[in-house]
């Protein structure tokens, strides 16, 4: 599974998130940012016959925010489930990847290399963050992961009393698809944010093809 720009001297703060599938509890995801380290963390425990349970830990520790002349970030993830487990780390710096270490190696692909990355991109975890620390629906953005490459693009969003709608298109431009084998290389997001007191990020669907699976806020 598949959000961290703001991560200047601020105090800790957090979300978590209930995931679920056709009203099936499948697990957890939340996001933590405190200075200039965020955190997102989700488990999968509960997904049907266990074929996609697992653990995904993504952190990104730097200064500045987005893709800027002040950004440098690095980022380590780290996927561990019954089928696999797999630790990738990539450095930025000024809206480049300028160094990706995948192990182990037989998880690499050719975005591996960082010569086929191209300008503009931030790590995983900066990227969801400003989904989640959103003001107006979320800026374009392009992330890198150390396999592939990422676009996320919002419409302008509709408001219906205090909750703002903002459709995200979600998609895999260069490297596989997410879910091997199943290779999901695009998705529709649809974060649903509570107005009434600042902006909060309530819910998230996620749809691709058949699949529907919904974040829902705990905290």
């Amino acid at each position: 599974m598949l959000a961290c720009g703001m991560l200047l001297a601020a105090p800790a703060s957090g979300e978590t998130y209930s995931v679920s599938l056709g009203g099936k509890m499948l697990g957890q995801l939340s996001y933590t940012q405190s200075g200039g380290t965020a955190t997102l963390r989700s488990t999968l425990d509960n997904t049907p016959l266990g074929v996609f349970n697992g653990t995904f830990t993504g952190t990104s520790t730097g200064t500045g925010t987005g893709t800027g002349t002040d950004a440098s970030t690095t980022f380590t993830g780290n996927s561990r489930s019954s089928r696999k487990q797999r630790v990738v780390t990539v450095d930025f710096a000024k809206g480049r990847a300028v160094g990706a270490l995948v192990t182990p190696m037989d998880e690499m692909t050719d975005l591996s290399d960082i010569a086929r990355v191209p300008d503009g991109v931030m790590d995983p975890v900066r990227a969801m963050g400003q989904l989640f620390r959103a003001k107006g629906c979320p800026a374009p953005v392009q992330m890198y992961d150390g396999r592939r490459v990422v676009t996320m693009r919002s419409d302008a969003g509709t408001q219906a009393g205090d909750i703002l709608t903002c459709r995200v298109n979600y998609k895999v431009i260069a490297g596989p698809g997410h879910l091997s084998p199943l290779g999901i290389s695009s998705a529709e997001l649809h974060l649903s944010y509570g107005m009434s007191d600042g902006q909060a990020l309530q819910q998230i669907k996620v749809s691709s093809g058949i699949f529907s699976i919904t974040l829902d806020r705990q905290e």
